[in-house]
């Protein structure tokens, strides 16, 4: 674009003497009190085209700013305050309507109160004035730290890593102290939606919506074992564009799989993971994550269960399922270079490892394939349908794959013996 040629800027973008963009927005008379300035700056860019586009992002922030404080209650502040100058202790003993001059540290409070008394809203002094002792109320960060201690993540280090930037997203939706302190009563179907607007801005709805999961089944959890009778105000929270379908990914069909298998075979590592998804029908995960004590090459038997390098995705992706003859060929050739118990692939054997496996994989098939309805889980969903057109039991497949049943019968006893399975997947890998 010609820089010379006068620009017409969208609002609240202004450009500076040394040519850069910034953002300025007027703080609402309303909320100068609590975010203390008259305006808000940002930096956009150094040209038109940075700025423009940077500027959904940064308005979105400072539109979340503004909601965030007007749903800040003076309770909220006080709370924060307390938190801050006087410690937990102290917060524990904020309630908001009257004192207890009993308590030791008593004149904390009142000092408190004084010293912050001209540069916060009246309401917060007010509310630190009058504090007898209460329970910490159950709030969204106790929610997930139960959730977190109930579910072991110290063993799921997936699990432990989206718990951490759901934190992370409800500080910055909510606000840090209304995600700390507000009682979960008082958390409201605008705060989930806000949540949900914040993930929307940088992920697909359907990622969206399996983080709002993990806040749900949280907060059932913390319901169910309090016997707490809150609405869940993150239950059926709208996100339009989400839901399955089968057009979000497409099976890998014969014919793109010789044409791809070249581009595989130029490294062993490769050409060994591309062969398990594919013989398996495993998730990447589930691979990259294996053991050399996982794998039985004389039964030609791989036991997905969880280990000290991954967990597993549910109770039911732990299963032994039978090997190829080319898979156990693949990894004899690596086994036989490691020693018991040590990673088939020590690259991708460490947290976010998957993620690293499935761009190497993909780069691969991509220098083939550029149709993006085909990835690397499109081998896990060719293995589904080749089961199910060879006549595999539904069931079966489900033990094969590691899919949770909807049945209670189905979790009795110890599963499909591996010579049905074999029988099933023989007639997939001759297919």
């Amino acid at each position: 674009m010609d820089q010379k040629m006068p620009l017409k800027l969208p609002r609240y973008v202004f450009r500076r003497p040394n040519g850069s963009f910034r953002y300025k927005r007027n703080v609402p008379k309303d909320l100068r009190p609590v975010i203390q300035r008259t305006t808000v700056y940002r930096q956009l860019g150094q040209t038109y085209d940075e700025a423009m586009s940077a500027l959904p992002k940064v308005h979105s922030e400072i539109e979340a700013l503004f909601n965030r404080e007007r749903r800040t209650t003076d309770a909220d502040r006080a709370r924060a305050l307390i938190r801050e100058r006087l410690g937990d202790v102290a917060e524990s003993m904020f309630m908001g309507d009257g004192a207890d001059p009993e308590w030791p540290d008593y004149d904390d409070f009142q000092e408190l109160a004084e010293d912050i008394e001209y540069y916060v809203p009246k309401g917060v002094a007010e509310q630190i004035r009058a504090t007898r002792y209460k329970a910490p109320p159950m709030n969204l960060d106790r929610v997930l730290d139960e959730y977190a201690a109930y579910k072991d993540v110290e063993g799921d280090v997936g699990l432990r890593t989206r718990l951490e930037r759901l934190r992370k997203d409800l500080k910055t939706s909510m606000g840090k102290h209304r995600y700390e302190w507000t009682p979960l009563a008082e958390v409201t179907r605008a705060d989930a939606n806000a949540f949900r607007d914040l993930l929307l801005a940088r992920m697909s709805p359907n990622s969206v919506q399996r983080n709002l999961g993990v806040i749900k089944a949280a907060i059932n959890h913390v319901l169910l074992e309090h016997d707490l009778d809150i609405r869940n105000v993150f239950q059926a929270v709208k996100i339009k564009g989400a839901g399955s379908s089968k057009n979000d990914r497409l099976p890998m069909s014969e014919e793109q799989l010789a044409e791809i298998m070249p581009a595989f075979e130029t490294s062993e590592i490769a050409k060994t993971i591309f062969i398990l998804l594919t013989d398996t029908g495993a998730r990447l995960a589930e691979i990259t994550g294996l053991e050399t004590r996982d794998a039985d090459l004389d039964q030609g038997l791989l036991h997905i269960r969880p280990n000290g390098r991954r967990g597993l995705k549910t109770k039911n992706s732990t299963r032994s399922i039978p090997l190829s003859p080319r898979a156990t060929e693949c990894l004899k050739k690596l086994a036989s270079a490691r020693s018991d118990g040590e990673p088939f692939f020590p690259q991708y054997a460490a947290p976010r490892g998957s993620d690293k496996a499935s761009a190497m994989l993909m780069k691969r098939l991509r220098s083939v394939i550029s149709d993006k309805k085909i990835t690397m889980h499109s081998l896990r969903h060719r293995m589904k349908d080749k089961l199910r057109n060879t006549g595999c039991p539904e069931a079966v497949s489900q033990a094969i794959l590691g899919h949770s049943s909807n049945t209670v019968a189905a979790n009795y006893g110890v599963g499909y013996a591996h010579k049905t399975m074999r029988e099933h997947m023989k007639k997939v890998w001759d297919f």
